[in-house]
């Protein structure tokens, strides 16, 4: 009889699984870099290589792609911390659609400390004078 019983229970389970509905998959403004980086370059260092010839919006030459110590006086010098990649880029569905045109990344974020719109050392800049 208790066999009957588990036996029973492990059926109406799985009935209940077939009949639910399939979880969807991770919305992409919830995956973490490491996610991103599996069809994207596939490890950090490998997309800097990728992108170490680019240029910003204004034609200078600038590594999109930089570690960011968010709990560092100088975010630069601290941890090696992978930033959130749709800080800069847009993020899109999974699977993509083939006819998704992302919108163009944005150096916005670096913008936040860098309001100059450029690369240079504060000091360098002028924007923080000694």
């Amino acid at each position: 009889m208790r066999t009957t019983s588990i036996i029973t229970l492990a059926a109406a389970a799985a009935v209940l699984m077939m009949l639910s509905p399939v979880p969807e998959v991770q919305a992409a403004e919830t995956m973490k870099p490491e996610q991103c980086l599996m069809c994207h370059g596939g490890s950090f260092d490998a997309l800097r290589e990728q992108t170490k010839n680019w240029k910003d919006e204004f034609g200078s030459p600038v590594q999109p792609h930089q570690y960011l110590d968010p709990n560092a006086a100088n975010p630069h010098a601290g941890a090696k911390v992978v930033p959130e990649c749709t800080g800069c880029h847009q993020a899109h569905p999974i699977p993509v659609p083939k006819d998704f045109k992302p919108e163009p990344a944005s150096l916005s974020m670096c913008y936040g400390c860098h309001h100059m719109e450029n690369f240079q050392k504060c000091s360098d800049a002028g924007c923080h004078e000694k």
